[in-house]
């Protein structure tokens, strides 16, 4: 029997198979998607391997093949066209027409499971399902192409943290390609990796006799970075070894591309506005996202590809440590030309990327302490030490506790992410791939291998496990419902576990009595929901609560109770989407914004409120940092209005001052205060003279903002102002006035409360200073959330659990 074979779980009761059993194993990637074949004939011996399937695609220069398929979408001139020949329309989008989720469809693995539709596109292309679909039944159409025909059973790899809504728009996906495949039939990206190294690799984890040993897998893909924890165990009398895994990372939206993005703004772009007369602030956010992005990512890519191989080569002749970094460089000799929507052209010549500027790039991507991401409107920042941590703190385990880590994904191809990683882990044997194709396709390889095993036996080749004890908490102390290490789904067979002997805490007749619901995860001692439930009246201390649950193969927590014997009373419910592996949520502030965007795309904003939404979502795009698009959202509105409106205005100058652009700033806020009676562009004005200790001109500009408004802080600036004049008596006269105009602390705003405090220590008043701080202690405390309330419930005396 092959090794893989062996590797199955009860491989000796191989379902019967009268004739070749073909599956495939798909990895539906953010960048690239592959697609590989297992081919079981029983009458014919082994060994079994997976292959990955070389993929014919059209393009305006003829056919492409490979296994690779660039996870993109076009609709261009009447054609639906995916993979390479959408990628190389991508590259001339301006030229050609093309509009992001209008006509040309990239990276829409970041939009699976989100709130978000393509409102410009055709039907059937409105959202990443149904993008998903069309990349999938192209892989599927190839596959079936090949002579061999359809495939008993189809695997489908996600991230290994995908929730529940993002896996579900996942099997939409693969619906939408005529795939039939059931919530059984997606695989955690590096579990398959993992499968595919297990397999290709016979003898490759070799666990001492009575000692488990600990496995990492870094998976660094083109979007999403995923880390999973396993412990392997000896091998038993079948010759298969125990494989559990232990942890997953919580989704990270991390790749590649993020790298490739990091080339293009911060390296590029210098090279594209030097190379064209351009300053930093001549291109808004459209023409950089709409035009050079789409025109020159790919050239990033091939820059950071071209110098990662001079690196490898380099290090493996031992001459890069001789070599300064600025002297080791990738260049794309000739010149690369982008039409911009104004019809304008931008070209880039001979552009180059050193090794010390890549170096330079990588260091937030690498960072070990600043765990936590970082957006702007163009790319993200992460580092992949924040999924690597989460692993380890999740598994419970110490960096130096494992003993074995496999690379894989295309972005391990980068020399110092490797090198990075294996710094890290000090004692563990580092795994990786012969080729950098084989690491890039081992996704699809480990899903192929799976699929066979669910053909052949009925049962995954690595089932999922409950990572902590999961608990109920009750007056008495928590009560266990699921235990660690349960393989899922928890019950087996797929129905719901009953937990018996809680009971409600107090008795009322009339009002409803508030039970604190608390889930826990045991070892971990996180809080996995935390909400009330009020039990209906009339009820008695005591009466049993009839408790339900269970938790699927995906990790979905399915809870309801009820008051026993009462089976037409309220029922509490509560679904948790990867309970012990959940993801922190975005910002607040994003939130917001993809719900208004969404709103706006669709139509559901009244025609006569969409200024106020979009100014709305331009005030969160600036909390975000994210300036430029705000700056883009505000020029609209402006455009719309089609007259100046001050308030805009002088929204659009102060975030042209935070970029820096002054020039800008100032001719915006010149604009706005000739546009109305308010004082606020004025005063603003000033402030930004003053920072740019033009004081002279701040002087004037605030005496208009006094004039106008006439209020303290207008007079507490003119104070600042005259300070830095050294004029000390109308400095003074100017402090006096303020301390006049402004009204008791507690009934200012938090904008002229800050002013007032101000005003009160450059006057030297410490009452009134003190007065300043103490209001804004106290609404710091008014506006802390006050805490749940309720009461747990409390245990039957005589409880039955089963």
């Amino acid at each position: 029997m092959s090794g893989m074979l062996s590797l199955l779980p009860n491989n000796r009761q191989i379902l019967h198979s009268k004739g070749p059993v073909r599956v495939l194993g798909i990895d539906l990637g953010t960048t690239n998607s592959t697609i590989a074949e297992t081919i079981y004939n029983p009458m014919l011996k082994p060994p079994l391997s997976a292959r990955c399937l070389e993929v014919k695609q059209d393009t305006s220069e003829g056919t492409y093949t490979h296994v690779l398929v660039p996870s993109v979408v076009a609709l261009h001139n009447g054609k639906e066209t995916v993979g390479e020949g959408a990628k190389q329309l991508l590259r001339r989008s301006a030229a050609v027409g093309m509009e992001q989720n209008k006509n040309i469809f990239y990276e829409c693995k970041n939009d699976i499971g989100v709130l978000r539709t393509y409102h410009k596109a055709p039907e059937g292309f409105r959202s990443a399902s149904e993008i998903g679909g069309k990349v999938l039944s192209f892989l599927k159409q190839a596959a079936e192409s090949n002579g061999h025909g359809p495939a008993s059973r189809i695997v489908v790899t996600v991230p290994a943290s995908f929730q529940a809504g993002q896996r579900a728009d996942t099997l939409r996906a693969a619906e939408l390609a005529g795939i039939k495949i059931t919530a059984n039939d997606l695989l955690d990206e590096p579990v398959a990796a993992f499968i595919d190294y297990l397999v290709t690799n016979e003898g490759a984890f070799k666990p001492e006799p009575g000692r488990s040993s600990n496995l990492v897998v870094f998976d660094f893909g083109g979007g999403t970075c995923d880390v999973a924890v396993f412990t392997l165990t000896p091998a038993m009398d079948s010759g298969r070894p125990g494989i559990s895994p232990k942890a997953v990372s919580r989704y990270h939206r991390l790749g590649g591309g993020d790298i490739d993005a990091a080339i293009l703004y911060e390296v590029l772009l210098p090279q594209i506005l030097s190379q064209n007369g351009l300053d930093e602030f001549s291109l808004g956010y459209a023409e950089k996202k709409r035009s050079i992005e789409p025109a020159f990512i790919g050239l990033a890519e091939a820059l950071k590809t071209g110098l990662c191989n001079t690196v490898t080569r380099l290090k493996k002749f031992g001459t890069l440590e001789k070599m300064p970094k600025k002297d080791v460089f990738k260049r794309q000799p000739g010149t690369h030309a982008c039409t911009l929507t104004d019809g304008r052209t931008l070209k880039l010549i001979d552009p180059s990327l050193s090794l010390e500027q890549f170096e330079t790039l990588l260091v937030p991507f690498l960072e070990k302490d600043l765990l936590y991401a970082r957006e702007t409107e163009y790319r993200l920042t992460c580092t992949v030490f924040a999924p690597l941590q989460d692993a380890l703190e999740r598994s419970r385990l110490e960096r130096t506790e494992i003993d074995y880590c496999l690379l894989t994904g295309g972005s391990c191809l980068i020399p110092q992410v490797a090198d990075a990683v294996r710094e890290f882990f000090p004692n563990a044997e580092m795994l990786t791939y012969d080729d950098a194709e084989a690491l890039q396709t081992s996704v699809a390889r480990g899903a192929a291998y799976h699929a066979l095993s669910l053909a052949l036996t009925g049962k995954p080749m690595v089932r999922p496990v409950c990572h902590d004890t999961i608990s109920i908490n009750t007056q008495s102390g928590p009560i266990d419902l699921i235990p660690q290490g349960a393989e899922l789904p928890y019950p087996a067979d797929g129905s719901f576990a009953k937990a018996q002997g809680l009971s409600v805490p107090d008795s009322s007749l009339i009002r409803p009595v508030d039970l604190r619901v608390e889930i826990t995860a045991k070892q971990d001692g996180r809080s996995l929901l935390r909400t009330l439930w009020q039990v209906p009246a009339p009820v008695n201390r005591g009466d049993r609560l009839y408790l339900e649950y269970r938790l699927d193969e995906n990790q979905v927590l399915e809870m309801r109770m009820r008051l026993s014997g009462a089976p037409d009373a309220e029922v509490f419910t509560a679904t948790l989407q990867n309970p012990l592996t959940n993801v922190v949520n975005p910002q607040a502030a994003k939130i917001r914004i993809d719900e208004a965007e969404e709103n706006l795309r669709t139509g559901r904003v009244p025609k006569e409120k969409q200024a106020d939404a979009i100014v709305k979502l331009a005030d969160e795009y600036t909390q975000l940092s994210q300036n430029e698009k705000a700056l883009e959202y505000l020029g609209r509105v402006l455009r719309s209005k089609n007259c100046p409106d001050a308030f805009i205005l002088n929204k659009m100058a102060m975030i042209c001052g935070t970029m820096g652009d002054a020039n800008r700033e100032e001719k915006l806020y010149l604009e706005a205060a000739r546009n109305t009676a308010w004082g606020g562009p004025w005063f603003n004005l000033a402030l930004a003279q003053r920072r740019r200790k033009k004081y002279t001109e701040a002087r004037e500009s605030i005496e208009k903002a006094i004039t106008a408004d006439d209020d303290g802080p207008g007079y507490t600036l003119k104070a600042m102002i005259e300070e830095s004049l050294t004029n000390t008596t109308a400095k003074s006269a100017a402090l006096d006035q303020a301390m006049i105009k402004f009204k008791p602390a507690a009934s200012l705003n938090d904008w002229e409360l800050g002013w007032y405090l101000t005003a009160a220590r450059m006057a030297g008043k410490s009452v009134k200073e003190e007065e300043a701080l103490a209001e804004q202690r106290r609404r710091r405390v008014a506006g802390n959330s006050a805490e749940l309330g309720g009461i747990l419930p409390i245990l039957d005396p005589t409880p039955a659990r089963r």
